[in-house]
Formats: structure tokens, C-alpha cells, sequence
């Protein structure tokens, strides 16, 4: 099961709280992954070298990479829907171990848009 890298403007607490819940999750901002102030390419690049799909509310950059830089997949957040606040970012975590555990990650290449749970 491919795992997800969480953009830099997700906090890594958010992947430290999805590893305690059991799922396989980094931030782009956690020390060990190295990718603070990099690339959209860099960033897209790595995932993919590691199986991992990447979470952005980048949609802007990110669509523009995603046909010509191969990837691991990604998932598109909307800011309105899930903003960075406390009880947001609540909100996208919960979202987040819901769509790991059902094994709903976009497909190898694919691009696909997080909904809130229902």
C-alpha cells in the first residue's frame, strides 16, 4: 500500500497523528524528509521514488505537473472545504485515516479531489 507525503503547508503533526493511527504518512516539513522550501518538481519527484502519494491544496502547480512528471498520485485538498486551522485541520485528518483505511488513494498517475466524509 502506497503511502501519502503531506505538502509543506500541512503541519507535520498532522502525519505524526495519521502514523499513531497506523498509517504510513510523512510531511514535506519533517526534518527526515528534506524537502522544506523545495520544488513542486522536487517534491513530485520524491514521492514518487518512494511510492507515496502527495497531499496539496496546490491545485495551480500541481495540475500543470501532473501529466508531464511521473507520480505516485495526488490529492487535491480544497482550502474552503478544509482549512488550516485547529478544527480544519481536524477535519482533513479524520478525512485522511477514512480514505487510508479504505485503500482510496489515487491511482499511480491519477489525480483525484479529498471530499469530506459523508
Amino acid at each position: 500500500m502506497r503511502g501519502l507525503l503531506l505538502d509543506e503547508m500541512y503541519p507535520p503533526v498532522l502525519a505524526q497523528k495519521l502514523r499513531a493511527q497506523g498509517h504510513d504518512v510523512v510531511a514535506a516539513l519533517d526534518v527526515e524528509v528534506g524537502l522544506a522550501s523545495r520544488s513542486d518538481d522536487d517534491v513530485l519527484a520524491w514521492a514518487a521514488r518512494n511510492d507515496r502519494c502527495v497531499v496539496t491544496e496546490n491545485v495551480r502547480d500541481f495540475a500543470r505537473l501532473a501529466p508531464i512528471v511521473p507520480h505516485a498520485g495526488i490529492v487535491f485538498v480544497s482550502a474552503q472545504r478544509f482549512p488550516r486551522t485547529g478544527r480544519g485541520l481536524a477535519l482533513l485528518g479524520d478525512t485522511l485515516d477514512q480514505l487510508l483505511a479504505a485503500g482510496h488513494l489515487s491511482p499511480e498517475g491519477g489525480v483525484t479531489w479529498l471530499s469530506t466524509p459523508s
